[in-house]
């Protein structure tokens, strides 16, 4: 077991997680009959937006039913933490949404279908914004991030908030991975090995049938990596397809959210809601694809002929990782792509410092901007050395580094130039000198390039290692080859059907 595992299952004793209040829905979880929950567990296994759109279609299912269904899971799982907090209106809303569809108005592909946003995306509603911290346990933001907005516009029913890794997974050299003080310690539901973070609550119950699809976010791997730990699908898109508005920050510079799916099918669905120009993101090589339809990139022939090359990471290999790798490029080879390795910087930036002052400068503008109970991060990690044991039981190093960070906005800006220019040119050098449409590696081995760069990157499940444990292949390229790493993606998962159920019990 790693040191990161087995921090996850030696949580230090304290007091304050926030239990999940299921006193909202006790009348429709007292009404679900065993027999009917087994038909919705039967219905929806391994169900797609599109499979759950017909169910509606055809009155064998409504959003009321999907919603209690989830909100039981919810409950019966309560142990891998994966959700934070329940929407309280969640059934209300589910009937509203069912009575537009019955009166046959519909709002799209995703009318009716239940999401999870992580806890760190912002809702004007009854539910609470908190990174997972005690400080803001009671902070209700001051109105929808721009997600929330999409999202609710395209009649997507937001049941609740994910868990994860406390501030994003920027709180604590010594952190474990999906632990926060208000949501406790999320689980990998496949077994005793790293959920990986921040993304955490997300990825487990997107994995675990707790929702059809999260959204999550991410500064440097927090989607990719748990996403690949999960057996998840996700994309890290090009910065500036989806906007920052409302999300609490680490920095502008790296911070994007980021859909995660079951299926490659289901991802460009919840992609064309929450990609949009905003008055935060707007970026001209982006705008083809604030008009593009992502389902179009749904062609199981997409690698014919494609040219990949494969990162190489011995440093980071761990065992069983090259077992599913070369099943990974048969599967790539069989379905027409061409795959060769090239030589690849793993580590070719120092972007902490980006971090350091993107949070110091960014949280107290979120925080004053929302009306959050406390106005800066100095009170906040003031208020945490209070009762350290309590607040945060793994420390706050990484806080008290943010809060000393001296470095001026001309140099803060000078070195997200100079980083993107370091690996932006490294990204676009390696495909032109290979002749390469994209580039691949496991897990999120190759994210510190990429993420600084600002490009996008797309995991998608590659298999299991010996002992259970998932692990994703990661598809990115060049600045808006967002399309490109979808349909790669999906002819991918079409070529292994690598994914299966996490195996769930009690």
């Amino acid at each position: 077991m790693s040191e990161q595992t087995d921090r996850q299952y030696n949580t230090p004793a304290y007091q304050g997680q926030r239990p999940l209040d299921f006193a909202p829905f006790t009348d429709a979880l007292e009404n679900l009959s065993d027999a009917h929950r087994e038909e919705l567990d039967r219905l929806l296994d391994g169900c797609t937006i599109p499979g759950i759109q017909q169910l509606f279609a055809d009155g064998k299912l409504t959003t009321l039913e999907l919603a209690t269904c989830y909100i039981d899971r919810i409950h019966r799982y309560q142990s891998l933490n994966a959700v934070l907090e329940l929407n309280p209106d969640a059934l209300e809303i589910a009937a509203d949404l069912d009575a537009e569809r019955a009166a046959g108005k519909s709002r799209g592909p995703l009318h009716g279908i239940p999401v999870l946003l992580k806890d760190n995306i912002a809702t004007g509603d009854r539910m609470h914004t908190t990174a997972g911290a005690k400080a803001l346990e009671n902070a209700h933001a001051d109105r929808d991030s721009s997600i929330a907005m999409r999202l609710r516009s395209a009649g997507a029913l937001i049941l609740g908030k994910g868990n994860l890794s406390e501030w994003a997974n920027y709180m604590t050299s010594q952190s474990a991975n999906g632990f926060s003080v208000l949501g406790g310690q999320t689980r990998c539901p496949y077994g005793r090995f790293d959920v990986s973070g921040s993304s955490s609550g997300s990825a487990v119950a997107v994995a675990s049938n707790l929702v059809t699809v999260a959204v999550g976010t991410e500064t440097s791997g927090s989607l990719i990596s748990p996403a690949s730990q999960n057996s998840v699908v996700t994309l890290k898109p090009s910065l500036g397809l989806i906007s920052q508005d409302r999300i609490i920050p680490i920095t502008a510079a790296q911070d994007t959210a980021g859909p995660m799916a079951r299926s490659v099918t289901d991802l460009p669905l919840l992609l064309n809601v929450l990609a949009g120009s905003n008055a935060d993101n707007h970026h001209h090589e982006l705008t083809p694809l604030f008009e593009l339809d992502f389902t179009t990139c749904l062609d199981a022939s997409s690698l014919q002929g494609r040219r990949l090359g494969l990162v190489q990471h011995e440093k980071e290999i761990r065992p069983g990782d090259f077992v599913v790798q070369e099943q990974a490029l048969a599967a790539l080879e069989s379905a027409g792509a061409e795959v060769v390795p090239v030589d690849f910087p793993l580590q070719p930036v120092d972007y902490l410092p980006v971090l350091d002052y993107g949070m110091k400068v960014g949280l107290d503008a979120y925080l004053q901007a929302t009306g959050a109970p406390f106005a800066t991060l100095a009170e906040i990690v003031a208020f945490n050395a209070e009762d350290l044991p309590n607040r945060a039981p793994f420390g706050q190093d990484l806080l008290e580094k943010v809060l000393a960070c001296s470095l001026t906005a001309e140099e803060y800006e000078e070195m997200v130039h100079t980083n993107r220019t370091i690996t932006g040119n490294i990204i676009r050098e390696t495909l032109t000198d290979n002749g390469l449409d994209l580039l691949m590696s496991l897990n999120n081995y190759a994210t510190a390039v990429y993420a600084p760069a600002g490009y996008p990157a797309l995991s998608v499940p590659a298999g299991y290692r010996d002992n259970g444990e998932p692990i994703g292949l990661t598809f990115f390229g060049n600045y808006a080859d967002d399309a490109r790493v979808v349909r790669a993606a999906y002819a991918f998962e079409q070529a292994t059907h690598a994914r299966r159920s996490p195996a769930l019990s009690g």
